[in-house]
């Protein structure tokens, strides 16, 4: 379209439809309801017809997204295809409902319909008669946008508010398709599937009780043609979800997430110490006990920090290799990787991640190989003369946390049956009320300060429980250390896991800028207590390895390596 000619006969009061024009039309509904799949039908003909029935317009097939919401471009592909179409040139004008079907965010209608006439293409706002060809169209657009984009704002209010309200009077919310259950929306109440019940309480029980990872769980199923509720194959996700799920024990639970920004969508996850969460299993009948419960998700939830130590970067790189982590250019602080460069593997060699990187020109420090570092350790390690009982000592200090008397397993004992006491009593007053012996007021006061209670008890036999693990993990690491320095380094195993125990990191550099002279500042994990009071070296040490392969026909040559122990 040459918008400079169509606006001049507009402005010569020419109608637009009485300019032949290539016409194409675009609608959207935010859900896929029944209604609004009407609602879209009813735009789609409506448009067609309104288009093909005008001489002088050429129609276009149009472009319809169903279901998605307009406060964001990102997932409305037809949307996105019909401007990619304008910048071809396919169509002159697009005529849509009004400017809340094209968009709910101001930016981007006013963005979208300045590229679109950047490409020759106008956009037609029938209900709110804004054609965006006529020079004064951007001002009424952006009242009008401004005033589509508050309105979805205010109805995010109102759902949330709605939501919060409904969470204060204890409405079971989330899916009426939870498997297991079926809502009775008139009473407000969980209704029991027996047949769903029944594969719930196996998944535990494969779970907790056989110990089947999540995975073996989902294969099972699917093997016997076991289908979710959404009649679809089982999955480590919707499995792991399901056991996570405390209605599964009969407890309400609530506010597990919030959506922080009603155009960004972003959703702030709330901690489990945050939840709304209390028993309730008249209207939530349980289907597994509490007992099953807490053992499978406490299996769940070690299972998932083991995994997530393991795909953390560093921590991988850490556990692969015995020196991974370990060793440190003097001077630009940097780590050393590990890497084989020759084709027949013979050795490996550590070289700093900076020359990696940028090459000798970033830093010239000595590669070390690893053959001779296990060397210099199987000589250093007797010669330490390490008292064991000292370092146990001395690492006792540093684990802060170790404690073997700290009377932590009586107070999670202590804890535990005060839970139970204030179930008891949550119990009575479920009784009293629905006895109609207690009125729904006394009944919400009463409640809401067990469940304070509850709360606050969680969250200390939260941290009782943390503490004993942490307790339990040094003590094993202290205990280990002690049993294997009694044993003499008489197997690469042996001196993997002393170097492990006692290693912290070392620090390497080269003597006159002597690539073969190469100095090593070993720093011990037990004696990481006196560094910045005391960098005497205890001990002191001279290695020389002669390096090259006659095979390849390279020189052999001497490295010498000095070493000092802190």
């Amino acid at each position: 379209m040459d918008l400079y000619s169509v606006r001049k006969q507009l402005n010569m009061g020419i109608p637009l439809s009485s300019i032949k024009l290539r016409v194409t039309d675009y609608a959207r509904v935010s859900t896929d309801h029944l209604e609004q799949k009407k609602s879209l039908q009813n735009q789609v003909e409506h448009f067609e017809h309104f288009i093909k029935e005008n001489p002088n317009w050429t129609y276009i097939p149009g472009y319809v997204d169903d279901g998605i919401t307009g406060t964001s471009d990102i997932k409305r592909d037809h949307f996105m295809r019909m401007i990619e179409d304008a910048r071809s040139g396919k169509f002159d004008l697009i005529v849509t409902k009004e400017i809340s079907r094209f968009s709910r965010n101001t930016l981007d209608s006013i963005k979208y319909t300045r590229e679109l006439l950047s490409y020759g293409v106008a956009v037609l706002f029938v209900n709110d008669n804004i054609n965006t060809a006529m020079p004064d169209s951007e001002l009424r657009l952006t009242i009008m946008a401004s005033m589509a984009q508050d309105e979805i704002r205010r109805l995010s209010e109102r759902v949330k508010f709605g939501m919060n309200r409904a969470i204060e009077r204890g409405e079971i919310l989330g899916n009426d398709m939870l498997y297991g259950y079926k809502k009775d929306k008139e009473k407000g109440v969980l209704q029991v599937i027996f047949n769903e019940a029944k594969v719930v309480r196996r998944i535990y029980e494969l779970y907790a009780i056989e110990e089947l990872t999540l995975s073996q769980i989902s294969k099972v199923l699917n093997q016997e043609g076991l289908r979710t509720s959404q009649n679809k194959k089982w999955c480590i996700s919707t499995i792991s979800r399901m056991i996570e799920n405390p209605k599964y024990k009969g407890y309400y639970c609530a506010k597990k997430t919030e959506t922080v920004d009603y155009m960004t969508k972003k959703i702030k996850y709330f901690e489990k110490d945050e939840w709304i969460l209390y028993e309730d299993k008249m209207r939530i009948p349980p289907i597994v006990d509490e007992e099953l419960w807490e053992r499978a998700n406490h299996r769940l939830i070690r299972r998932k920090k083991a995994f997530m130590m393991r795909k953390v970067d560093k921590n991988i790189y850490q556990n692969r290799y015995l020196y991974s982590a370990k060793i440190y250019c003097a001077k630009h602080h940097t780590v050393f990787y590990r890497r084989e460069f020759r084709k027949r593997k013979k050795d490996v060699t550590w070289v700093c991640s900076l020359y990696l990187k940028n090459g000798k020109a970033a830093c010239d420090s000595p590669n070390i190989r690893e053959s001779e570092l296990d060397a210099i350790f199987k000589d250093l390690i007797p010669r330490l003369k390490i008292d064991s009982y000292e370092v146990v000592k001395i690492l006792m200090k540093q684990y802060k946390h170790l404690e073997m008397d700290t009377g932590i397993r009586e107070q999670i004992l202590k804890k535990e049956a005060e839970r139970k006491k204030i179930c008891a009593q949550k119990d009575k007053i479920f009784e009293l009320v629905s006895q109609e012996n207690l009125s729904n007021l006394e009944f919400s006061e009463r409640n809401n300060v067990l469940n304070q209670k509850l709360k606050d008890l969680e969250k200390d036999l939260k941290h009782l429980k943390e503490e004993k693990e942490k307790q339990k993990d040094a003590s094993d690491l202290v205990h280990e250390l002690l049993n294997i320095l009694k044993l003499k380094v008489s197997s690469q195993t042996v001196l993997a896991k002393i170097i492990c125990l006692l290693l912290d990191r070392i620090v390497v550099s080269n003597i006159s800028h002597d690539k073969n002279r190469i100095k090593l500042d070993v720093f011990l994990t037990y004696k990481r207590s006196s560094l910045g009071k005391n960098l005497q070296p205890i001990l002191k040490s001279q290695y020389e390895f002669k390096r090259g392969y006659d095979t390849q026909k390279t020189k052999r040559y001497k490295v010498t390596y000095f070493v000092n122990c802190y």
